[in-house]
């Protein structure tokens, strides 16, 4: 599934290089969702959100030409833009410094969302899905946005450490210590069975589990 997004962004992508309006206008379609619930996450601002996301497809139409052999992976092309010009203009407005500040370089990432629903072959109790996303929402936003971009936007590590500004080794291990103090929370007697789950939908070394 994640794979055949990839590739019709892809084809996307080349025949908007082409000339092909249309195509940009369903890029458009494809991600303003995303984009604007990633934002908001980001800053409370929903209007500053919009703006951003107006500006970053207003660029790409005008310089595609230009950012042709520039854009690798459009879609973390669109997150890392979107980051970085909410974080400019939230801190610019003192926004940021309203709800709490970022650690590490970022914004207070807000966490008010159910993405283990998307995973209906988990079969755990709701109890254990609440606990489980109340220890997610107390963990530092840097912790909570990665587990965000991983599991509800289900990039790979590459893609991860270009939005976060870190390497994939740092991005690997990032994740692995989010989800280890959420671990650490929960009954043993599910534990186990819980993050083999997850560790299995975002691999990292054995040796580290």
């Amino acid at each position: 599934m994640i794979e055949s997004n990839k590739t019709n962004l892809d084809f996307l992508w080349k025949s908007f290089l082409k000339g092909d309006d249309k195509s940009f206008s369903l890029i458009y379609q494809q991600h303003i969702d995303s984009l604007f619930l990633y934002g908001s996450k980001i800053c409370a601002d929903r209007e500053l959100v919009r703006d951003c996301i107006q500006e970053i497809f207003v660029d790409l139409f005008l310089k595609r030409k230009k950012m042709s052999g520039e854009i690798v992976n459009l879609k973390s092309y669109l997150f890392v833009s979107l980051r970085n010009c909410v974080l400019k203009k939230a801190e610019k407005t003192k926004k940021l410094e309203s709800i709490g500040g970022y650690e590490e370089n970022g914004g207070p990432f807000q966490t008010e969302y159910n993405f283990l629903d998307k995973y209906m072959e988990l079969e755990i109790s709701n109890e254990l899905k609440e606990k489980l996303q109340s220890n997610i929402n107390n963990l530092p936003s840097r912790q909570k946005e990665i587990i965000y971009l991983k599991f509800e936007e289900e990039m790979d590590y590459p893609e991860i450490a270009r939005i976060l500004k870190i390497s994939v080794e740092s991005a690997r291990k990032l994740l692995y210590r989010a989800l280890l103090t959420i671990r650490k929370t929960i009954d043993p007697s599910v534990a186990q069975t819980l993050f083999l789950f997850f560790f299995k939908k975002s691999p990292v070394s054995v040796s580290m589990f």
